[in-house]
């Protein structure tokens, strides 16, 4: 196994192609038996195989492959749920925060200002995170409505929710202050 490991190391894309049919309905078992949502083990399959073969160098002799694919594989699905747990959080305290002030009088206020900031962010990354957390859509439907990746979409959502926890407090005061 190791000489397959060598292979890929030195750039063999036909040995890459090899180990890609053999050990992708593994991972992407892995990931169905972790997420239980076939779309998402999907994308994340695919984010390992692009690891494999953009740190390919970094491979070792010394272990089987199968060590180093599921290693990776462990890796994703951790920063997959941290950062999917870090967005969840940031919108739900968002949330709160405007929930915890709504009242019928000022309902027209606090979304006109919830949508100045979203207006803040890069017109792709509101659009993706507008997708993604108003309406619903998954990574990969986001991906193929808009012709990108799902990990570019992943990184729209995680930089929109960055951004939009900056503005949460802002807009919870401005809030406020439509209520005096």
């Amino acid at each position: 196994m190791s000489e397959i490991i060598e292979e890929i190391k030195c750039g063999n894309e036909v040995a890459f192609e090899n180990v890609f049919r053999l050990w992708h309905k593994k991972v992407n078992g892995y990931f169905i038996s972790k997420t239980a949502s076939a779309d998402l083990a999907d994308e994340l399959t695919q984010v390992v195989f692009i690891k494999l073969w953009r740190f390919r160098g970094s491979l070792s002799g010394d272990h089987h492959l199968e060590h180093q694919l599921f290693r990776m594989a462990k890796s994703v699905l951790l920063d997959y749920f941290r950062t999917e747990s870090t967005a969840k959080r940031h919108l739900s305290l968002y949330s709160d925060e405007l929930q915890g002030i709504h009242t019928g009088e000022n309902q027209f206020e606090i979304r006109q200002q919830l949508y100045a900031v979203l207006n803040t962010l890069p017109p792709v990354r509101k659009n993706v995170f507008i997708l993604s957390k108003l309406h619903g859509y998954s990574y990969k439907e986001i991906a193929e409505q808009l012709s990108i990746s799902p990990r570019t979409v992943e990184n729209h959502v995680s930089l929109a929710t960055k951004q939009l926890a900056k503005y949460s407090t802002v807009v919870l005061l401005c809030a406020l202050a439509t209520l005096k």
